[in-house]
């Protein structure tokens, strides 16, 4: 009776806790688990605040957008000096439309002392800091055989030239307005010129009504 009671008290010690294996593989694997929980919430994050950081681009540029197209085109170049103007160009040689669109600057001497759209015009926004360019210039769209009316296509450049001929004959004139919105903030973004939103416009000057779209 004596052994059979040593035997069960035996087999009772021998299955209570866990041993130093089984400790250490629990913590290994609880810690396998924490570490990629961990870079999961890291990662939705930095997602979400660069995702964040975008949206206030589109939002910055749509303002500014908002805010040329709000005016007449024929004031959009006040204040802009052709040096200003022709560095804004060449820094930003790269962005879509820019070769298919000639200079404009004020040509008014002397120039007044503030731009009615400044070329940079940096904001902050939640602690981000975001450089935004406005380019204003004039490319041509082919007329269609009725008056009035174009024969659609871009508007583009017809030659080579740096600024726009007062006429061309079979072609209208009308405004490009183009917003670049850059920033530099968090990993994906820490080389300068890599977030970079871009939205641009045509602006009719016309000023018959068949023609006319704003200002």
């Amino acid at each position: 009776m004596k052994a059979i009671r040593r035997r069960f008290e035996r087999n009772a010690a021998d299955s209570t806790g866990m041993t130093l294996v089984e400790v250490i593989v629990a913590i290994a694997i609880m810690s396998i688990v924490a570490t990629a929980a961990i870079g999961l919430a890291i990662s939705a994050t930095t997602g979400s605040v660069s995702q964040q950081r975008r949206a206030i681009a589109v939002t910055v540029a749509n303002a500014a957008m908002e805010k040329a197209n709000g005016l007449p085109a024929s004031i959009l170049y006040g204040g802009r000096s052709q040096a200003l103007v022709q560095g804004s160009f060449a820094a930003n040689a790269g962005t879509s439309g820019i070769s298919n669109t000639y200079q404009e600057y004020d040509h008014t001497l002397p120039l007044p002392g503030t731009q009615t759209i400044r070329i940079d015009d940096p904001v902050t926004q939640n602690g981000t800091a975001y450089t935004v360019t406005t380019l204003i210039g004039t490319c041509f769209e082919k007329l269609g055989t009725n008056g009035g009316q174009t024969a659609g296509g871009d508007c583009t450049k017809i030659d080579g030239l740096t600024y726009a001929p007062a006429l061309y004959t079979g072609y209208t004139p009308l405004t490009r307005v183009i917003v670049v919105v850059g920033w530099t903030a968090g990993q994906e973004c820490a080389v300068a010129g890599s977030c970079v939103y871009t939205i641009s416009t045509l602006i009719d000057s016309h000023s018959d009504l068949e023609w006319k779209t704003n200002g």
